[in-house]
């Protein structure tokens, strides 16, 4: 059970590559695969070795795209009540800022103070099943490095709603795009995730105890 717990951190990410929870988004094990996972990393994630992948998930762990979130929140946050509206007018809609501010003007009031963590966080678990699938991580590592994210993640939101809005502004946070028709594929997935009753986010419990 925690593993699955586990795995649904990643549950966005592994069912819009096609997988199945009810395999424990696994795939085939067979040299193919090893190499599918392997060129996959590599080709949308720069990760080549299993010291790139490490580093990457330690940078997901302690610098990932949550902490600028927190740290526009947090000078939002020193502004007079009528100024945030007006500062991010004076970027201008072409300035690279311009979008993060404006989402994090959005969510401000809707996440926890954990912000946008369950992106860092769905990304990490993902990376730990696709690491082990590539060879670069054994089972029982990828296993206790999602079980540290899991624990947190638990911690931080108070059940599977909050942690897929999180996920979700975080997203949108980092490819800094407000709307469009792949913001509304990547909603789909979630909202099958949130409203599905067969779905594995409607199947866990968010307070499952955790091993």
């Amino acid at each position: 059970m925690t593993e699955t717990w586990c795995l649904a951190l990643g549950a966005i990410l592994f069912e819009r590559k096609g997988l199945k929870p009810d395999e424990f988004y696994s795939e085939e094990f067979k040299e193919e695969t090893r190499s599918q996972c392997k060129h996959s990393l590599e080709c949308d994630w720069a990760i080549h070795s299993r010291e790139q992948l490490l580093q990457r998930l330690d940078q997901l762990m302690v610098a990932g795209d949550n902490r600028s979130f927190t740290e526009l929140r947090s000078f939002l946050s020193t502004l007079p009540e009528s100024d945030p509206s007006a500062y991010n007018d004076s970027l201008g809609n072409t300035h690279e800022s311009y979008v993060q501010y404006q989402i994090v003007q959005t969510y401000d009031h809707k996440l926890p103070g954990a912000g946008i963590a369950a992106w860092d966080w769905g990304r990490y678990v993902f990376l730990c099943r696709e690491g082990a699938l590539a060879g670069y991580l054994t089972e029982a590592e990828a296993r206790s490095l999602m079980r540290r994210v899991a624990h947190m993640a638990q911690h931080s939101y108070s059940d599977w709603l909050e942690y897929g809005i999180g996920f979700l502004v975080g997203e949108q946070f980092s490819v800094k795009k407000l709307s469009g028709r792949h913001a509304d594929e990547r909603l789909d997935t979630a909202e099958a995730l949130l409203w599905n009753e067969s779905s594995l986010w409607r199947r866990l419990d968010w307070d499952t105890r955790l091993d």
